[in-house]
């Protein structure tokens, strides 16, 4: 993996790199929001599909992962990613 971080941007290009990224590792992506004040937190899920074709759901992906572009497991798998392309 390679040894220099990257600061990545929440560009269209580089949300949907991190998505197909975490469907291929994962199969799909989910997450529980804590931040509610239910009992049990609420459940979330997004197909690429739904990213792609539904702005909405970009921009809520976007918002949930932005950290994520900011981890060294993440920054690399984005270098990689790029690099593919």
């Amino acid at each position: 993996m390679s040894s220099v971080f990257k600061k990545y941007r929440m560009t269209r290009k580089n949300v949907l790199l991190l998505a197909q990224a975490i469907i291929n590792v994962y199969g799909k992506i989910a997450w529980q929001d804590y931040a509610s004040d239910s009992a049990y937190p609420d459940q979330h899920s997004l197909t690429l599909n739904e990213i792609k074709g539904i702005p909405e759901k970009l921009e809520r992906f976007r918002n949930e992962f932005t950290h994520q572009m900011y981890s060294n497991v993440i920054n690399d798998e984005m270098q990689r990613l790029v690099h593919d392309i």
